[in-house]
Order: structure tokens, then C-alpha cells, then sequence
């Protein structure tokens, strides 16, 4: 795959997932879901090569950037993002939030399960039961002791699903209004900052 059509399936990617990510879960996203399989350093380089582009004037819809620091707006490299999105879904603080992670379990969730082995498809469920810590296991147990919760025949990954879904939907709306005078100021940064970190 040339490097022009690898960044059209980055950027594909990372649409689907609509949450900054580390290379490591992009390489295994992109391995699980387009059967592409590439490593964290060309993913470094890719991003490189398009702030380089950037600075030479090159003109592009989309630009692949590092998300940006919810204080003071620097780059973090560690996340990959798209320019083309609201800085609120570009903001990292050092590492994700909950509800950011929240929303990554139920992405994660939905991927489908292979049944040939593979390290990427490994780490999937290895990112999965990470994840999975922000689920209380008091509202598990409140969920399963529904009394339809036989007839449902729901299995334990569609409940983090559902729980994922309910618990992200509340982090953020508290999140939002905490957010946004910091917000508004990463916004109103000039281009380059706002894409590549200030």
C-alpha cells in the first residue's frame, strides 16, 4: 500500500473511532478492520510527513494532527486525530479521559471478533478488559439482577456496551460545561497551532 492510500485508510479510521488515538490502537484497528498491517513508526512518520506538508503550503480537505492538550493547546504526538474535527474531539489531558476511554470500550466493542488468532486481535481484548475498569460493578450486578435480564439474553459485552453507552453520555455532559472556557480558547488559536499543537 503506498503511502497516499495508507493515509486516506488513517483517516478512515480514525472517522469511524471519532476519538484521538494511540498509534498502537490505530496499528490494531487498522489490522482487525482493513486488514492492513503496519507499524507505530510508519504511522509517526505518516503524521510527520503531513505537518511537513502543512508547513510547505500544501493544500489538503484534512490534515492527520496530534491531539491537543486541554490547558494550553501544545501537541501531544502520543494521539492521532483529524484537523477536520471539533477541537472538543481533538482534546487529551496527558491521556484520555473517562469518558473518552468510555466511548473508545464501546468502539472497541463493536469490532467483529475473529476466530483466527492474531497479537492484534489479542490486544483488542486486552484494550477491552482495560477499558472495562470504568464500568462499576455495582451497576453490573444492578443490570443482572433485572428480572428480564434472562429473557433479554443479553451476554456480558453487550451490558458493557449498554453501560458504556449510558455512564459515557453522563461524564460528558458534565465535561462539556467544564470545558468550555479552555475550549474556546484552543479554538480561537490560528490554523497551524489549532492542527499542530501551539
Amino acid at each position: 500500500m503506498d503511502s497516499g492510500d495508507l493515509r486516506d485508510t488513517v483517516l478512515a479510521a480514525l472517522q469511524r473511532f471519532w476519538a484521538p488515538m494511540l498509534f498502537d490502537d490505530l496499528a490494531m484497528v487498522l489490522a482487525l478492520e482493513h486488514d492492513v498491517d503496519v507499524d507505530e513508526e510508519t504511522l509517526a512518520a505518516l503524521a510527520a510527513a503531513d505537518r511537513a506538508d502543512f508547513a510547505a503550503g500544501v493544500e489538503r480537505p484534512v490534515w492527520l494532527c496530534p491531539a491537543l492538550e486541554y490547558r494550553n493547546g501544545e501537541a501531544n504526538d502520543e494521539f492521532l486525530t483529524r484537523s477536520d474535527w471539533p477541537v472538543t474531539a481533538r482534546v487529551v489531558r496527558e491521556v484520555l479521559s473517562e469518558s473518552q476511554e468510555l466511548w473508545l470500550l464501546k468502539q472497541f466493542l463493536v469490532i467483529p471478533d475473529r476466530t483466527d488468532p492474531s497479537p492484534q486481535l489479542d490486544r483488542l481484548h486486552e484494550r477491552i478488559q482495560d477499558l472495562s475498569i470504568h464500568l462499576p460493578p455495582e451497576r453490573i450486578a444492578e443490570k443482572k439482577a433485572d428480572p428480564d435480564w434472562d429473557e433479554q439474553r443479553i451476554d456480558e459485552l453487550e451490558l458493557w456496551w449498554m453501560l458504556a453507552e449510558d455512564l459515557h453520555g453522563e461524564l460528558r455532559r458534565h465535561e462539556r460545561i467544564a470545558e468550555a472556557g479552555a475550549i474556546g480558547a484552543l479554538e480561537a488559536l490560528p490554523r497551524l497551532e489549532r492542527y499542530f499543537g501551539a
